[in-house]
């Protein structure tokens, strides 16, 4: 399979967004480290398209790679032109690299292309040798590792909301869809702000753009404390939070401490003194607007079988959680503990 050929499978929905190694892993047929030099220069004359030949010990687990060129250069051709009638003794065992790069098929793009980069310069001109517990199951040239992950880096942006970087609609939707596949437990958090809007008519749009930016960083900053958090931004001051099951209050009493600690960069001292603001309703009524408070429903995947499920029973819970904490004017967070 070629490159724009990878490229159409990698750039599904699913693979793209889960960008693991294996995906983008072309099967080449091993060979056993007892075979002789002829085999090896046979096989490599019929299959032009192989770039190296993995070699496999009796439990199929990879132990060298054989590079096409080098072999040619090197112990067919030698220097004087007599390579193979001095080699022709050898085995793969005896030709081999053993020195190479094996990584795990479930290996992020991202992860294998930081493993990558803390080897040498050599590498570079190798294929990665893919494995699933420790069973040989590809090869990945290096070119192709590097094409892919630039391939996934515009593709998510395109999908991603301009003024955070965040994931947008799309890439939530994929990963929970993914964890439900997977059969995963985990939490939803949909998280966002009380009084928004008339915060953003009275401070202006670049402060209610610096609230969104900073919420959003924010929220980097708490995923950091926990495990397998995904942060997406669905658009103006929504955003939701994909966590493993049992951690969503733990990350929404640490994002409204620190959300309160930002605070006083939003509003003039006599404001924040107050504890509120004056601005002017739809009917040109002054009214007092309580401080920027958070609000959070959090939803189990128990409760809920699709995407589709979950967008409905979160519009309710929303509504629930947003109701209280507006009413109580603080930041406040609710499970949705009903069973589906």
């Amino acid at each position: 399979m070629n490159a724009s050929q990878l490229l159409n499978v990698f750039c599904s929905e699913e693979i793209c967004l889960e960008g693991e190694i294996g995906k983008i892993t072309t099967f080449v047929e091993p060979l056993s480290p007892e075979v002789s030099l002829m085999e090896i220069f046979y096989y490599f004359m019929k299959k032009e398209d192989v770039r190296s030949l993995p070699i496999v010990d009796e439990y199929f687990r990879p132990i060298g790679l054989i590079p096409r060129q080098e072999f040619f250069e090197k112990i067919v051709l030698g220097r004087f032109g007599y390579g193979i009638s001095l080699n022709y003794r050898k085995k793969a065992k005896d030709l081999m690299n053993r020195d190479i790069l094996v990584l795990e098929s479930s290996l992020s793009l991202e992860e294998a292309g930081k493993r990558l980069s803390l080897r040498d310069d050599k590498y570079i001109e190798q294929e990665i040798v893919v494995v699933e517990k420790e069973e040989y199951k590809g090869l990945v040239s290096v070119k192709n590792l590097l094409y892919f992950l630039s391939q996934k880096t515009l593709y998510l942006a395109q999908n991603s909301n301009p003024l955070t970087g965040l994931p947008g609609n799309w890439a939530l939707r994929r990963e929970i869809e993914r964890r439900l596949n997977n059969r995963e437990t985990f939490d939803v958090i949909y998280i966002d702000l009380n009084d928004f809007k008339p915060y953003n008519d009275t401070y202006g749009f670049a402060m209610g753009d610096l609230v969104i930016t900073t919420l959003g960083e924010l929220l980097k900053e708490v995923s950091k404390n926990f495990s397998k958090v995904f942060i997406g931004h669905i658009g103006g001051d929504d955003f939701v939070v994909v966590i493993e099951h049992r951690q969503a209050e733990g990350f929404c009493e640490f994002l409204i401490e620190k959300f309160k600690e930002k605070l006083p960069l939003f509003y003039h001292s006599e404001d924040l003194k107050r504890g509120y603001y004056e601005s002017l309703d739809r009917r040109g009524i002054k009214k007092q607007i309580p401080l920027l408070s958070i609000s959070c429903a959090i939803l189990s995947s128990c409760n809920f079988s699709s995407f589709g499920e979950l967008s409905s029973k979160a519009s309710e819970v929303k509504a629930y959680t947003k109701k209280v904490s507006k009413e109580s004017g603080q930041s406040f967070y609710f499970r949705d503990r009903r069973r589906a």
